[in-house]
């Protein structure tokens, strides 16, 4: 009855990645994770370094870069005035394309990333699914005429683990820096015309007050362990995704990976996931606070 503010769940089974350990380093790995220590020091709750640049791509309205160990991942956001949709005709538009790029692993060469961007476009969308996470009515100019359109490029450029949580703090950060410009309406029906201010400081910035961010909990052998590395990531067959608020209500939760998670683990993981997150939106506050310049977490 606790974790009844689930917006969302739903359950998915992917592949993962394929890194080639010998029997003595899963094993060595798997009695780490199990005594709540990993092969780099950290504790299985603990993140390795973030981090987060802003308006650091010309040509859009919005842009962050994110780096996590070495995962680093570049979302831009772009802005245009579309027509509303017949069935949210007071609301505006939010479009997502997750692009993997081919020298970020060698998985991806050819067709090898197809899988993993839809997986990571799937689960964003299932993050910013929901009206009370942005005010997309704030984004209508024209009621059943026309509303701004959020066009979100998400480019992975290198991949080290932990991809899923990377492209969510990049997506806020850069949702953060977004500014959008105002609009003048004249006329009306077929006369309306809509003027839209070049003018840099004529602009108004989304509220991301309620955006959330994810974290992913690795079960790996009798424990659990978030922020994994590719080669932790290898030694888990279940993982699970928990998006989690500002104010520490979760807001979508989806199992992934071929094997099944503990369930009397499952709890414990939603736990920890919600108390990480809150902490996580703690910190990266205090990150979008020095928007503009590279910072560390």
């Amino acid at each position: 009855n606790e974790y009844k503010s689930y917006l969302s769940t739903r359950i998915i089974y992917t592949p993962m990645v394929d890194i080639l350990l010998s029997n003595a380093e899963i094993q060595y790995i798997l009695e780490s994770v199990n005594e709540g220590y990993r092969i780099d020091g950290r504790t299985c709750d603990d993140y390795r370094q973030l981090e987060i640049e802003t308006r650091n791509l010309p040509n859009t309205n919005g842009s962050a870069r994110c780096r996590v160990g070495k995962t680093e991942v570049i979302v831009g956001v772009k802005t245009e005035v579309v027509d509303v949709d017949l069935h949210r005709p007071n609301m505006g538009k939010i479009n997502i394309t997750v692009d993997c790029s081919a020298t970020a692993s060698p998985q991806f060469v050819g067709k090898g990333s197809q899988d993993k961007e839809q997986e990571i476009l799937s689960l964003l969308n299932l993050l910013y699914n929901s009206t009370e996470v942005l005010d997309l009515e704030k984004l209508c100019i024209v009621k059943g005429e026309s509303c701004w359109a959020l066009n979100i490029d998400v480019l992975f450029v290198q991949m080290g683990g932990n991809i899923y949580d990377a492209a969510s703090f990049a997506l806020k950060a850069a949702l953060y820096s977004t500014t959008i410009p105002e609009v003048t309406v004249s006329g009306e029906g077929i006369e309306m015309e809509l003027a839209i201010s070049d003018d840099p400081y004529h602009v108004w910035k989304l509220d991301i007050s309620s955006c959330p961010v994810c974290v992913t909990l690795y079960q790996i052998g009798q424990s659990y362990a978030v922020d994994v590395t590719e080669e932790e990531e290898e030694c888990s067959r279940g993982f699970l995704h928990v998006g989690v608020l500002p104010n520490g209500d979760v807001s979508a939760m989806e199992k992934s990976g071929a094997g099944n998670l503990d369930p009397h683990m499952l709890l414990q993981m939603v736990e920890s996931g919600v108390n990480i997150g809150a902490e996580l939106h703690r910190q990266l506050e205090k990150l979008l606070s020095s928007e503009g310049r590279t910072v560390t977490l």
